[in-house]
């Protein structure tokens, strides 16, 4: 098979040719045209229009051959559109200006789903610009493409992008588990920007949002999903719960270690853990700290008991459960365990909401190691437009370019 014919069977061209391959110091240079006294298709519309005239030539990067690299050159044509009015032609193998092929595009943009991108950069000889622009194509196009309806919850949540407090805003949709939307942040204006740029009709249609009590992103929420269901998520609850029972443990080894008693030090995960997750010695030991009276006891009791709280059958049945534990807090005493009992209260209507939904920010976090993981695989990212452009291309779920020939 001759090259032109290889390069041609690849590409699917039907309204241009292969004038020319060249070789030049190792790389292979492809000349194209197009077929004269041919109508061209409208890259507005797609009809296919008289040519009026021709721009300056344009090359861009195609897929190597046997890891040769292979240039394509071309001088476009533009058309006269009775619709769109003087427009270039829609070239098969390019989208917009992107100095890369549409197969290049795909073939580095599949390998950067599973690797990191001066990873892909040194299997295929290519520089790391050229890897992100590939997938930064595949994206722009992907969002271009994606369906945006359908979109019942979604959960909220931020990861630490880097030190120093650095955080990212993450929107996912927790049916479709994929990534909607992540912005440099976790204040009100972050989570407005996410609003503005995913578009405020798309998400008339959401019923619940689940996301922890932070207030920059309840009052967002309250303002822009007026009609949606606020859910608190209960694994941050339950994160609140046991820093409120560690609380009670340093307080009380802090009175022990003015005693010379060191009967609670690094004891802390045996009172956090759930009973059934203790090794044997974990289980000996918290049945032997359980016979003395100790302000830790009584706040495990108080923990154990409020896991019961999922058990009930809806939100009139689990204020009611409520309502009686915070009885027993307010006996015992114990301050941190009442502040948390604060919390709640202040939380009230948006925590009985999970007995409507059932839904919990546990797929967000699952997706949140996600993230980490391809942040860590590529040692983080300098810039957050960078990471936030890695994220969407790995996680959410977007479709890329098609091609007709398969180069993987």
């Amino acid at each position: 098979m001759h090259l032109e014919k290889l390069v041609r069977k690849t590409l699917v061209v039907k309204d241009h040719r292969v004038v020319c391959v060249k070789e030049s110091a190792g790389s292979m240079h492809v000349e194209l045209d197009r077929i004269r006294r041919r109508r061209l298709p409208c890259s507005g519309c797609g009809e296919r229009c008289t040519v009026r005239d021709r721009l300056p030539l344009r090359q861009w990067k195609h897929v190597s051959l046997w890891g040769i690299a292979v240039t394509l050159s071309y001088r476009p044509c533009r058309v006269q559109c009775p619709v769109c009015g003087t427009v270039v032609e829609a070239i098969p193998w390019s989208r917009g200006k992107s100095p890369l092929t549409v197969p290049l595009i795909m073939l580095l943009a599949t390998w950067t789903r599973l690797l990191a991108v001066d990873v892909v950069a040194r299997l295929f000889g290519v520089h790391w610009n050229t890897v992100y622009a590939a997938m930064k194509a595949a994206v722009d196009y992907g969002l271009e493409h994606r369906d945006k309806g359908h979109v019942l919850h979604i959960g909220i949540d931020e990861i630490s992008r880097r030190k120093g407090h650095t955080y990212q805003t993450q929107v996912y949709d927790l049916d479709r588990k994929v990534l909607l939307w992540s912005g440099e942040g976790r204040t009100q204006a972050t989570l407005q920007r996410f609003f503005d740029e995913y578009g405020e009709d798309y998400l008339k249609q959401v019923t619940a949002v689940c996301c922890d009590m932070w207030d920059p992103y309840t009052k967002v929420i309250a303002e822009r999903l007026p009609d949606a269901l606020l859910v608190f998520d209960k694994f941050h609850l339950i994160r609140h719960l046991h820093k409120a029972v560690d609380e009670v443990r340093r307080q009380e080894a802090a009175v022990h270690r003015k005693q010379g008693i060191t009967l609670l030090k690094g004891e802390r995960y045996l009172f956090l853990k759930n009973p059934e997750n203790l090794t044997d010695k974990q289980q000996w030991t918290l049945s032997f700290l359980t016979r003395f009276n100790l302000d830790i006891t009584k706040a495990w009791l108080l923990k154990e008991e409020f896991r019961l709280l999922w058990n009930c059958e809806n939100a009139v049945q689990a204020q009611r459960f409520l309502k009686t534990w915070f009885r027993k807090v307010g006996y015992s005493r114990l301050k941190p365990m009442k502040q948390f009992v604060k919390l709640v209260k202040n939380h009230m209507d948006g925590i009985l909401a999970w007995f409507d939904t059932k839904i919990s920010n546990g797929v967000a976090e699952a997706l949140n190691n996600t993230a980490k993981a391809i942040s860590r695989r590529s040692r983080g990212f300098r810039t957050p437009g960078t990471f936030e452009t890695v994220l969407m291309h790995c996680m959410g779920g977007l479709q890329l370019p098609q091609t007709m020939h398969k180069f993987l």
